[in-house]
């Protein structure tokens, strides 16, 4: 946890800290000059601010302060003064510590990426940088290494850390031929791995690209808040004007316009986004850019795809029904996985994991043949079986059966479904109570889907192909709706890229997914995505209520002003604590 002594030794607090010396200094020795050089010191954070959001092409929002500044010398008032160049150069410091902190939290996925890799060839094996490799080359990855590519794994096993990736502290065990993603650790024995695509192409690459974009949007709240300025200058000036005019005290003046500065204006948008982004990044959830907060918070109609969104996308052997009476559950599980074990079908893989769990006999294939269409064969203890697919499934998922080819005779059936992640009723719920409207896509059919979710009375939208989604999301928008789509796959990017929002899970071959999407969450939990939209809801407003509460408190503050009751001196430490008071309310979104 950070101290505030840290953030008070970083170097973004080294001009407050020399305008706090001056201010000191001038206190102790009795010299107003230092008080002067304190406001010079914050007239030239002023002006430089400026000169850097003018080349941005934005209009500075400090003009009531550099007035302030400004007629603080005029009057002699060089102790108000002062205080308001110290509150002017806190503020901006903590703005720009806020964003090197949330920036260092979300490139912090990315600071373990090794350099160089060793990459084996028939001349033997040497270490290269992680940009010369290209898809194909087999990588050598020695225990406690991170992977730096997606790739087919070549070794038998492999034991992999990926909470970098899912969050999961648990570590996840792959056979030979799975695909590995890049940002997993290796925890096992050294492994390797045939590179899927080059470095510029990996899941961690698009981690980065999403965060290296995630600094380059302004956020809408902020030109929200600089509308508010525009009429928060145009009261207090007229409010400071007044008191002149009414009472011909210049001191009511700067009193007015010392509490005016709009300080807790430009920051609470700014610290409580940031805030966002940090939160989100904590929990894996990498969010584009702070305008998505606002979009998150305020879209309220959301798709979800099915299959691998709302399911865990792979079939998971729900039962067992035996066929031969001389077989028993393990025996048919053994000699359906030494068969399976040879092919990299999703049911193969299902097979051979579920049996991998019981303590059977282990028992091994020889002649394996598999035949697209049709099945897979190969010979166990000496007799021939064959895995194929059940004519009938009478609408209870995939069923695939066990035979025996000679004799030829029916041995056990595998029943297979695609299990509905946990969480996600919760995630329903949580939207609904919020009034969100809710929808699922599927390019299945109905009746599978509704064998699933048809309990959640949630429209299913089934058999849908990519242009099917994107018809619905226009349909929706066309009636003025902000849409929402909730995604993994690359058949799911037009929709996410059409949306008003879109949110995708990480996966294996999802990266033009990713790159479509607003929100990538690197994690399988389903509620996750309650998460990202809470977060942005949160954000949007924690930012806007600490607007409305800086500008409040300012008003009540200059109305005592103008009516003389607070002193230029007192004003200014009236606004320190206004600008405390919005500073701890914007970071409640970080927490």
């Amino acid at each position: 946890m950070v101290s505030l002594f840290d953030i008070v030794r970083s170097r973004e607090f080294h001009l407050p800290l020399l305008v706090a010396a001056c201010i000191g200094a001038a206190f102790v020795w009795q010299t107003p000059v230092m008080y002067v050089i304190a406001i010079f010191f914050g007239v030239a954070a002023l002006l430089f601010e400026s000169y850097e959001r003018v080349r941005l092409g934005k209009w500075n929002l400090d003009y009531l302060a550099f007035v302030t500044l400004a007629t603080s010398l005029v009057l002699h008032s060089y102790v108000a003064g002062a205080v308001i160049a110290l509150m002017v150069t806190v503020s901006a410091a903590l703005e720009k510590y806020g964003t090197a902190r949330a920036e260092k939290t979300l490139r912090g996925l990315l600071e373990n990426i090794p350099k160089t890799v060793s990459v084996t060839t028939a001349a033997g094996t040497h270490t290269v940088s992680i940009h010369s490799i290209r898809s194909g080359d087999v990588l050598l990855v020695r225990p406690g290494e991170m992977l730096a590519f997606d790739g087919y794994l070549l070794s038998d096993r492999a034991l992999l850390d990926e909470s970098n990736l899912t969050g999961e502290m648990e570590p996840v065990a792959y056979a030979e031929t799975a695909v590995l993603k890049s940002g997993a650790v290796n925890v096992g024995k050294m492994l390797k791995l045939s590179v899927l695509g080059d470095f510029e192409h990996s899941s961690y690459r698009k981690i980065l690209s999403l965060v290296e974009e995630g600094t380059a949007h302004p956020t809408p709240l902020v030109r929200l808040a600089e509308q508010y300025n525009i009429v928060f200058t145009v009261f207090s000036l007229a409010l400071a004007a007044g008191a002149y005019l009414f009472f011909g005290d210049w001191q009511r003046f700067l009193a007015v316009l010392v509490i005016a500065t709009p300080c807790p204006l430009l920051i609470a948008a700014p610290i409580s986004f940031i805030g966002g982004l940090n939160k989100a990044a904590r929990k894996n959830i990498i969010i584009k850019s702070p305008m998505i907060l606002e979009l998150l918070a305020k879209t309220k109609m959301f798709f979800f795809d099915k299959t691998g969104t709302l399911t865990l996308g792979e079939p998971h052997l729900k039962k067992v029904e035996l066929l031969a009476p001389a077989v028993s559950k393990e025996k048919a599980m053994a000699i359906a996985s030494a068969i399976e074990w040879h092919s990299l079908h999703p049911i193969a893989k299902a097979i051979v994991r579920e049996c991998a769990k019981g303590d059977g006999e282990a028992l091994t294939a020889d002649d394996v043949e598999e035949k697209i269409g049709i099945g897979i064969f190969g010979s166990v203890l000496g007799k021939r079986y064959g895995i194929v697919q059940a004519e009938h499934t009478r609408g209870s998922g995939i069923i695939v059966e066990l035979i025996s080819v000679s004799p030829d005779h029916p041995v056990a059936r595998f029943f297979f479904d695609d299990v509905v992640k946990s969480d996600v009723g919760e995630v329903f719920d949580y939207l609904r109570e919020r009034g969100y409207g809710l929808g699922i896509l599927t390019g299945d059919r109905k009746v599978s889907a509704e064998r699933l979710f048809g309990h959640f009375r949630i429209p299913i939208y089934a058999k849908c192909r990519p242009e099917r989604k994107t018809e619905l999301i226009q349909r929706y928008q066309r009636e003025g709706k902000l849409v929402g789509m909730v995604g993994d796959g690359l058949n799911d990017a037009p929709a996410l890229a059409l949306a008003d929002i879109g949110i995708v899970f990480s996966g294996t071959d999802n990266s033009a997914a990713i790159e479509a999407a607003d929100v990538a969450i690197f994690g399988h939990n389903a509620w996750l995505i309650r998460d990202a939209i809470h977060i942005g809801r949160r954000s949007y407003h924690v930012a806007l209520e600490s607007i409305l509460i800086g500008i409040g408190l300012s008003a009540i503050g200059m109305l005592f002003a103008f009516f003389g009751f607070i002193p230029p001196l007192y004003g200014a430490l009236l606004q320190e604590a206004i600008d405390v008071i919005v500073i701890v309310n914007a970071l409640r979104s970080t927490y």
